[in-house]
């Protein structure tokens, strides 16, 4: 892994880490919808703002060869409302209202979670399918958790879906089972209804 590396995202990244996102999630952004991976991906595109220099979130790349080949987003803080600058109607005009508002209906549901004071939550981490089995997602669990560290933060969270076997790489983090959930509604929307909510907390004393 010697040539595998951690660095901050860059807005450079954004094409690359959007490009891993579809790849990563396709089966969940795709369920009930006819979409291409383009098209996921420039729904994405359009709809996400997040800049490098965002104090609300820790995000980090793994890069192969200067290639994104890992992408870990960490929400620490409170979120601007960016909605005002997603170009709503051209996206339905292009992909359908019906897929434009399944798309953002998921997208919400997968990241509705309300922080608690002192507590970073994991938005969304994925590697390159390529490059699993190598140790990619362990460094960025331990990058994320020393940014969060270095900051005074104190807890560290995260959502599984049941059948995922990523959950044992966290267990083997430190991350516990603290609340377990089941939606229908996610069942039918994304494909997994069973929900594990893990975290890991930290004594800065």
């Amino acid at each position: 892994m010697d040539d595998i590396y951690i660095e901050k995202y860059q807005n450079t990244d954004f094409k690359a880490v959007i490009a891993l996102l579809v790849q990563s999630f396709k089966s969940k952004f795709c369920r009930h919808q006819k979409l291409s991976n383009n098209d996921i991906g420039n729904i994405l595109y359009a709809s996400w703002h997040l800049k490098s220099d965002d104090t609300a979130y820790l995000h980090f790349v793994a890069k192969q060869n200067k290639k994104v080949v890992g992408v870990i987003l960490i929400r620490c803080g409170k979120i601007e409302n960016t909605n005002k600058n997603i170009p709503i109607v051209s996206l339905c005009r292009r992909y359908g209202i019906y897929n434009v508002i399944m798309m953002y209906t998921k997208m919400a549901m997968l990241e509705n979670h309300k922080l608690n004071e002192g507590e970073c939550y994991i938005e969304h981490i994925a590697v390159n399918g390529t490059c699993r089995g190598k140790g990619i997602g362990m460094l960025l669990l331990q990058h994320g958790e020393q940014a969060l560290l270095d900051r005074g933060y104190t807890s560290y969270t995260l959502a599984v879906a049941g059948g995922n076997p990523a959950k044992h790489l966290y267990s083997r983090f430190g991350f516990v089972d603290i609340k377990k959930t089941k939606s229908h509604l996610k069942g039918y929307l994304i494909g997994e209804s069973r929900w594990t909510i893990m975290q890991k907390v930290y004594n800065h004393e």
